[in-house]
């Protein structure tokens, strides 16, 4: 019996070809590639193709059959804009090809599809439009789905990965009384689009399981003190919708706790796989069940008062996975019992540290992997000798943040702000360094001008807010901010405000030239234009308290400020800020993008 070996017809190819030149080569490879069935290997057919075309001196109905062959492949996997500009290619060689016209036909393309000005730039196929897109910013996503072309299309599918549902008005605080009276609202008709674009969005993901497998996060936001607005029949299309997500991955719920509960209960049935979730309980005084999602990386939870029993529960039963953490309550106590701070790459919490608080011995002994740090409250407890003791501690932290809210009357700690430059002093590469405190405690922490004074060592600081000490000079203040720095907050809660102007003036001489976006809290300024018309160029963005505006510099030289309505500088902050070139003043929280 004859046996035969495979390998000994690859060698017999191999040694009739190895003498041959490179055209009669392209030749053998064309008629092989012409028995590749069109849906085997894309990568194959586009690596073959790729190397016939740059044969130099290749016949042009050779040119025009390899194009071909590539364009079927491209057609069998759905690459269609690609495969067109082939199709095109072998009309430009080969006008009356009937191979070309049997796939227009059996395709349903029309000709002038394939056509193209010559003097036009050459068409990207949508994979390249969908990698450039994914680089641009939200503004400018929404911008494109006004654009005749595959662009518009790739925008939208871009957008409508991250979704958020308003099912409720968005109440703006007025000054002693709530935005809603007497059955009417000042934003009635913009509360009305909203309830109508979240109806719009349940629908399609109800009946469009192509779009619902597309969205990837969720955000619904549900304010527990519009009882005029019947929440009924917009959380039952809610809840019908949540099964349709099958790639949902982020979630974030604002409302009440029957809200919230029904929410997680029902993802928790249908995406247990969820790797980020937020929750904000509007009630208070309330205790919320939280599901134990065993793939969770990402937890933020924000309430006010109610037992943090089943929350510490949560972080128990979580505590391998969690790699980013954020709790805000200002009545809870720091959970180091019930977390690992060793896995831990972003902690946030703002809460009450007591006189027997482990928070910064178990951050500070154990947090090796922390690259981003926020703690802010109420401070009843002696930490300085902490920041000493570990001063090496936490190798990997690029941005810091600490708000003392307030220090309790029989607190004195006043080595408290010195050990914290001194911990931070070392660490160049730091990117954000935050340090509020109370204006009538710093003398009790030893918060003075020589705060300040580590600021030039932070070579690399992109964002800064910090309080402004009693003791030091506006003129000197301006130069101790280091140059790299875009963004800048300053609390000045312990200025004059009557000598608003006399103190803004010999600042903003020293200001880094760079700033983009400057915020001023704890003082009432009259004309907000007076910040930043003389000296302060290239600021786009001011923050007075809690009011925000743009700047725009008019081709006369002359300035124009417009304030942000109330849901952008409360819904769509980070988005606006991106797209004026202020991202350094966006806090990368654990609940962001």
């Amino acid at each position: 019996m004859s046996l035969f070996n495979p390998r000994m017809l690859d060698a017999s190819i191999y040694n009739a070809t190895i003498n041959l030149n490179d055209c009669q080569r392209a030749d053998v490879l064309l008629h092989a590639l012409q028995h590749f069935p069109a849906q085997g290997c894309r990568t194959i057919m586009e690596n073959a193709v790729q190397s016939l075309l740059q044969v130099p001196n290749l016949p042009s109905a050779d040119i025009a059959k390899a194009l071909l062959l590539r364009a079927k492949v491209r057609l069998a996997a759905g690459y269609r804009t690609s495969a067109q500009q082939d199709l095109h290619a072998v009309l430009t060689v080969d006008p009356e090809n009937q191979d070309v016209k049997e796939i227009i036909q059996s395709q349903h393309l029309r000709p002038e599809m394939l056509l193209r000005d010559p003097d036009c730039p050459p068409r990207f196929s949508v994979e390249v439009w969908r990698e450039i897109a994914l680089f641009l910013p939200k503004r400018d996503l929404k911008s494109l789905l006004l654009v005749p072309n595959a662009l518009s299309r790739i925008a939208s599918q871009l957008l409508f990965r991250e979704i958020d549902l308003h099912l409720t008005a968005a109440v703006e605080p007025v000054e002693g009384r709530s935005r809603i009276t007497h059955g009417e609202s000042i934003d009635q008709d913009i509360d009305a689009w909203h309830y109508q674009r979240s109806a719009d969005i349940l629908t399609r993901i109800l009946v469009d399981p192509h779009f619902a497998g597309q969205v990837r996060s969720l955000s619904v936001y549900a304010a527990s003190d519009d009882t005029l607005q019947p929440l009924a029949f917009q959380v039952g299309m809610l809840m019908n919708a949540l099964p349709k997500l099958s790639n949902l991955r982020k979630v974030h719920c604002s409302g009440n706790k029957d809200l919230i509960t029904r929410m997680l209960q029902t993802v928790y049935l249908h995406n247990p796989r969820l790797q980020r979730l937020s929750i904000v309980v509007a009630d208070r005084s309330v205790d919320i069940e939280i599901p134990i999602f065993k793939h969770l990386t990402h937890f933020s939870m924000t309430s006010e008062g109610g037992c943090s029993t089943s929350a510490h529960a949560h972080l128990a039963q979580s505590r391998d996975s969690l790699r980013y953490l954020s709790i805000n309550n200002p009545r809870w106590c720091f959970p180091a019992g019930a977390m690992s701070v060793r896995h831990l790459t972003q902690l946030e919490f703002s809460g009450y540290f007591s006189t027997d608080t482990q928070a910064f011995s178990e951050i500070l002994a154990n947090g090796h992997q922390l690259e981003s740090l926020m703690l802010s409250g109420a401070l009843e407890c002696t930490p300085s000798s902490l920041f000493r003791e570990h001063r090496t501690s936490l190798p990997f932290l690029r941005h810091f943040s600490l708000t003392i809210t307030s220090v309790h009357r029989h607190i004195t700690d006043r080595e408290l702000c010195p050990s914290i430059s001194e911990f931070l002093r070392e660490r160049i590469h730091l990117r954000t360094y935050h340090l509020l405190v109370p204006p009538t405690d710093h003398r009790r922490i030893g918060f003075d001008a020589s705060a300040w004074g580590v600021l030039p060592a932070f070579a690399n600081l992109c964002s800064l807010s910090i309080t402004y000490p009693r003791d030091l000079s506006p003129a000197l203040a301006g130069w101790l901010i280091p140059r790299t720095v875009r963004a800048l907050t300053l609390d000045l809660s312990p200025t004059n405000p009557e000598d608003f102007m006399s103190f803004m003036n010999p600042l903003r001489v020293g200001m880094p030239p760079m700033l983009r976006y400057l915020g001023i809290t704890n003082i009432s300024i009259r004309s907000v234009l007076n910040v930043v018309e003389h000296g302060l160029s290239n600021v786009r963005v001011v923050r007075v308290d809690g009011g925000v505006w743009t700047v725009t510099r008019m081709e006369d030289g002359s300035l124009e400020m417009e304030q942000w309505p109330y849901r952008r500088a409360k819904y769509h902050t980070a988005e606006w800020l991106e797209s004026l070139d202020c991202a350094d003043a966006i806090w990368k929280g654990v609940d962001g993008p």
